[in-house]
């Protein structure tokens, strides 16, 4: 379990696992909430001074990463953080799903400094807004009152004091726009579903499992407890056929799937999550 200093509540989900020496500090009474399958490594320090931190499913945050929050932290789902990074809530923090931040990277939502009895007009609290599947590459900064935009990618050692629209690379410092540079192509439905395939038969040699395919409509694969993943080509399919007794339905199309807590599920999920494949849970038991 997490160690705890100070009067606040802590609920920790499902399948989570802390590190060792991972603290939170409670300034005031707050609430810190770990959702389902959390990681949190060794040496990582959460200091709530107010505000509320939630960190969401699949999320990682690696040793000794600091984690601040005055007016609150919001990190959704299937986020990466890696070690000794930095994120600031004084002015409001909010991570969205599949956010990706490289080690040794601050992300700060205030700026202070110099006394204000002597004149220092130096001091700004601004929430920060990072976007769905943005990545920080490494040793980034990013500054407060920016929102960082969808699937952008900041090169590391990005010093980022402005926002940054979607879909955009950014290098340098500061860090700016790279016109035409795009590390993202075009995958049709047809292609997801034989790269999911191909994954799927990887993962089932790996761990011996039995797996069949139907052609371009569903992947299934067979669990040792006795379960079934559906991994179905389209919504369509998928809302079809969710909700059946020991089966967990996945969907491509949307990157849904059914929450089941079935070893299997957590196998699959863990193996794709990385680079290959986040699904999002359709709701939260």
């Amino acid at each position: 379990m997490i160690n705890v200093i100070g009067e606040g509540e802590v609920i920790v989900g499902s399948n989570c696992s802390i590190g060792q020496g991972a603290t939170v500090i409670f300034k005031k009474k707050s609430k810190l909430t770990l959702a389902d399958y959390v990681t949190v490594g060794d040496g990582v320090k959460i200091v709530i001074e107010d505000g509320f931190v939630v960190i969401g499913d699949w999320t990682t945050i690696h040793a000794n990463t600091l984690i601040l929050s005055k007016v609150g932290v919001s990190i959704a789902r299937h986020c990466w953080f890696g070690q000794n990074s930095i994120l600031d809530g004084t002015g409001g923090l909010a991570i969205d799903d599949g956010v990706r931040v490289g080690m040794y990277s601050q992300i700060w939502t205030h700026v202070a400094a110099g006394e204000q009895i002597e004149g220092c007009q130096l001091y700004s609290a601004r929430p920060t807004h990072i976007r769905k599947d943005a990545w920080l590459v490494g040793s980034c900064t990013v500054g407060s009152g920016i929102e960082i935009g969808e699937r952008v990618i900041c090169m590391n050692g990005s010093n980022i004091t402005k926002s940054i629209p979607d879909h955009s690379v950014v290098a340098g410092i500061p860090a700016k726009v790279r016109e035409g540079l795009t590390f993202y192509k075009k995958i049709d439905l047809d292609e997801k579903f034989k790269l999911m395939r191909e994954w799927v038969l990887e993962f089932s040699l790996e761990h011996q499992f039995e797996m069949s395919a139907q052609e371009n409509n569903c992947i299934c694969l067979y669990g040792n407890e006795g379960t079934q993943l559906s991994i179905y080509r389209d919504e369509y399919d998928f809302n079809a056929n969710k909700g059946r007794h020991n089966v967990v339905a996945f969907c491509i199309e949307n990157k849904q799937y059914e929450k089941k807590y079935t070893v299997l599920e957590a196998m699959l999920i863990r193996y794709l999550s990385g680079n290959k494949a986040r699904f999002y849970p359709t709701h939260i038991k």
